[in-house]
């Protein structure tokens, strides 16, 4: 049957009260006041990823190439990451962070982790990993939904 409309509002109050949350905690703790929160998150991605193509940057954040470039070349101005040229396709540009940008990364995430440690303090570990388990699924269904042309829905 699935949910009902009621509940659905719910979750949505509930990202908007996440998303406000996130962007607290990030310009609380991110240090690098000449860029742009977003910028933060494609950082953190090439961390995860390793060496990627804007095209496939734009592609995980479910935005347009021309967004991640302006966020690269803020990241790029700030020393954080370099682009050099594909060898197999010489038009395309290779973007991945740079041992400042790791560590720029490294202190920014421990203070992240610092703050949600302190604010989870009554959590057992096993409410956590519930938590996330439950979080991720709805993160993975609804990325998997907003892939999907709606041509084709």
């Amino acid at each position: 049957m699935g949910p009902t409309r009621e509940s659905c509002v719910d979750v949505l109050r509930g990202l908007h009260a996440v998303f406000q949350l996130k962007h607290v905690i990030t310009t609380r703790v991110w240090e690098e006041r000449d860029l742009h929160p977003a910028a933060v998150g494609l950082l953190a991605e090439l961390a995860r990823r390793g060496e990627s193509r804007v095209s496939e940057l734009a592609q995980v954040h479910l935005v347009d190439p021309s967004v991640v470039s302006r966020q690269v070349a803020q990241l790029e101005k700030a020393g954080l990451v370099e682009r050099r040229a594909c060898r197999s396709d010489g038009r395309a540009q290779l973007i991945t962070a740079t041992s400042r940008g790791l560590e720029t990364l490294d202190g920014w995430r421990e203070a992240q982790v610092t703050l949600v440690q302190e604010a989870l303090a009554d959590w057992t570990e096993e409410d956590v990993h519930e938590f996330v388990r439950q979080f991720g699924l709805f993160t993975d269904d609804l990325r998997a939904h907003l892939l999907v042309p709606e041509a084709v829905r």
